[in-house]
Formats: C-alpha cells, sequence, structure tokens
C-alpha cells in the first residue's frame, strides 16, 4: 500500500528532528536524513525542500506543538497564580513529549541562535507575551510583585529546557557514587517550578520585607 504524501512528510519531519537533535543544524546531512526516513533525496526535496526547509518546518512543527497545548488547555479564567501555575505545566508537558525540541533550542541559545529563522523567533515571542500578559495580570490584582517579564520567561524556559534533557545524566551520577539526586523521568518539573516562581514573585504578606 502506497503511503499518502502527509504520512511521508511526517516521516521526514520526525527524522530530521531527530537528526537536528544529535548533531545540530551544521553536523545534520540531508542523506541521513532521508536513510531514517526510508526516502530517497528526491523524495524528500519533493516533500518538504532542502535543508533549510528542513529545519525550519521542524520547528514549526515543534513550536506548533506547544502553541496548540496553550490555545487548548490554558484557562481563560482564575487567578493569575493558577493561570500562571497552568501555562508552566502546559509548556513543561509539551516539552516532555516532545524531546528532540529541547535539545534543538538549546543548540540555538548556545549558537546565539545562529540558524533560527525569524518566523520561529516571532512565534517564540509569542510564548513570552502569554507570561507577561499573566503577569501584569497578577501585579494589576495584587498577586504578584513587579517583575521583569522577559528575565521571567527566560528563567522558566531556560529551567524547563535544561530539566528536560537532564535525566539522561542520572545513571552516570549514580555511578560515580554521588549524593546529589538528579531528577527522574517522571519528576513533576513543572509543579515544581511553579511553586519556585510563585513564591519568589507572591506580593509579600503583610510584616514581610518585600
Amino acid at each position: 500500500m502506497t503511503e499518502t504524501t502527509p504520512v511521508v512528510r511526517q516521516k521526514i519531519l520526525d527524522a530530521a528532528s531527530s537528526a537536528f537533535a544529535e548533531k545540530g543544524f551544521a553536523g545534520a546531512r540531508v542523506d541521513e536524513i532521508a536513510n531514517r526516513a526510508g526516502v530517497n533525496k528526491a523524495m524528500l526535496y519533493y516533500h518538504v525542500g532542502d535543508k533549510e526547509a528542513l529545519y525550519g518546518e521542524v520547528l514549526k512543527q515543534n513550536f506548533g506543538r506547544i502553541e496548540e497545548a496553550l490555545d487548548e488547555g490554558l484557562p481563560n479564567e482564575g487567578s493569575a497564580s493558577d493561570r500562571l501555575r497552568a501555562a508552566i505545566a502546559i509548556v513543561e508537558s509539551a516539552i516532555a513529549t516532545n524531546p528532540d525540541h529541547p535539545r534543538i533550542v538549546l543548540r540555538e541559545f548556545a549558537s546565539g541562535a545562529s540558524f533560527l529563522p525569524d518566523e520561529i523567533l516571532k512565534r517564540m515571542l509569542g510564548l513570552l507575551t502569554v507570561v507577561r500578559d499573566i503577569l501584569e495580570e497578577g501585579t494589576a490584582s495584587g498577586e504578584f510583585r513587579r517583575t521583569d517579564p522577559v528575565m521571567t520567561h527566560l528563567s522558566l524556559i531556560g529551567a524547563i529546557l535544561m530539566l528536560s534533557v537532564a535525566s539522561p545524566l542520572r545513571e552516570r551520577v549514580i555511578d560515580l557514587g554521588s549524593d546529589v539526586a538528579f531528577p527522574t523521568t517522571d519528576a513533576d518539573v513543572g509543579r515544581f517550578l511553579g511553586d519556585l516562581l510563585l513564591e519568589g514573585i507572591a506580593t509579600p504578606k503583610s510584616g514581610e520585607p518585600p
């Protein structure tokens, strides 16, 4: 049975995503991606395009999953604290189910976003505005003290990305005999970060130092 165009295209994008996660944009090779997808290079170019197009489509797919999760799961009502906690949990869960994404993004951060298309950067900024708007709601309602939205967002995303790729180090840490306990793969990263952040930005109670 001949596979349909969407099926073949998805196989190519999945293969490209894993290759870019492992080797970065510069290190990934189109012929290797084609082999992983079980297609020839001509078919790969026909369904998606060259390596730049592949990279852009992988990033759009991966960021799109996070955007879709937020659109569907983020409540429109409730306290700013509840909405921020929900946003953190949703983003963490979306990233956890797409393990290639943090590795690709961390490579981009480390390289100064050398290969990041402008369209993807704009979508990243769109995710930032979600956190910014919730912080503004919380500040206006008196739940939060005023804090820099960009630094807050980057702190959250950086922590989620790093924690999502840290679990493979766990076995090496154990082998070293260290008493440092790395998070397990089933650690509730979203809850941990929500508690940590909300404690830090909460408006001080009466009698507490600001």
